[in-house]
């Protein structure tokens, strides 16, 4: 079991207020706010503050969930262990319900000019396309990586920031976030805001 503070960023929408507005008000620092948006622990000093500058009850603003409610994003940002990392990518390992699960977040941010290409090799290659005077292009493609195959976990190579194309998707071991499956060890590749909603085929 876990507190959920979703209930919290629920009330301040409907105040039309901000997280910076409920740290003003509250006299909270930034690391108890960042606490708060990761469903971490906080003191109960902290939540009386917030109750009283809202005008309302804990359970306006909190509850207690259990793990299995937890998205896949949230138990990534709640439990992801970062096991390694270079100066391309980082990998982050954690488990729901016994399946585990490891991304591969790129570091480079991805712009409407990037293309992410999914090879038949079996490779991600990073494509950035580059505006030369008002008509012409030029490009530079490199390898992001080549992530192993594994039939025990389910694999995601996530691309931060919002690329302009991911090609080669639901061919070749590597889908979509949407996509289906064919077979076990097939690689996730999507953007960070397709992997806030994804929700994997059970096999």
């Amino acid at each position: 079991m876990y507190i959920d503070y979703s209930k919290l960023w629920k009330l301040l929408i409907d105040k039309g207020m901000s997280k910076t507005d409920l740290k003003d008000i509250t006299g909270i620092s930034s690391r108890v706010l960042a606490k708060l948006s990761k469903n971490d622990t906080v003191t109960t000093d902290t939540i009386a503050r917030i109750c009283s500058a809202l005008n309302c009850d804990v359970s306006d603003i909190m509850e207690c969930a259990s793990e299995e409610r937890l998205s896949v994003y949230s138990a990534y940002k709640r439990y992801g262990k970062c096991v390694a990392e270079n100066k391309l990518f980082k990998t982050v390992q954690f488990t729901i319900d016994s399946q585990k699960y490891t991304v591969y977040q790129s570091k480079q941010i991805a712009t409407k000019a990037t293309h992410i290409c999914c090879n038949e090799d079996g490779a991600i290659y990073w494509e950035q396309i580059f505006a030369i005077g008002t008509v012409a292009t030029t490009s530079e493609k490199k390898l992001l990586i080549k992530p192993c195959l594994r039939n025990d976990e389910i694999s995601i190579v996530l691309i931060k920031g919002k690329p302009g194309v991911i090609v080669g998707l639901d061919e070749n071991g590597f889908i979509s976030s949407r996509g289906v499956r064919k077979k076990q060890s097939d690689i996730y590749v999507m953007s960070e805001a397709a992997f806030k909603l994804f929700v994997p085929q059970v096999f």
